[in-house]
């Protein structure tokens, strides 16, 4: 998956924490690469946040929006609105 800003790709990452962001945005997952978090600081206000506690650790699992903080998911059809 393509860094949503720039388009540049992920590589193999080296052992240990990715330096690319995931976030979800408008119900959809996206990667975000680090020299594009560095040129725009502001990039985690883009994020959904978890309508039940507020949380922005959000994953796309089989279609569905799942808060990573709460374990709440999102059908599709709500993620989406």
């Amino acid at each position: 998956m393509p860094c949503v800003q720039c388009g540049k790709r992920q590589t193999d990452p080296a052992k240990g924490a990715s330096p690319w962001a995931r976030l979800v945005t408008g119900g959809v997952q996206v990667l975000l690469c680090p020299a594009c978090q560095v040129a725009d600081p502001l990039w985690r206000n883009r994020s959904d946040h978890c309508p039940t506690c507020g949380s922005t650790r959000l994953s796309v699992m089989l279609g569905s929006v799942v808060c990573r903080a709460c374990g709440e998911i999102q059908a599709e059809s709500q993620a989406s609105e």
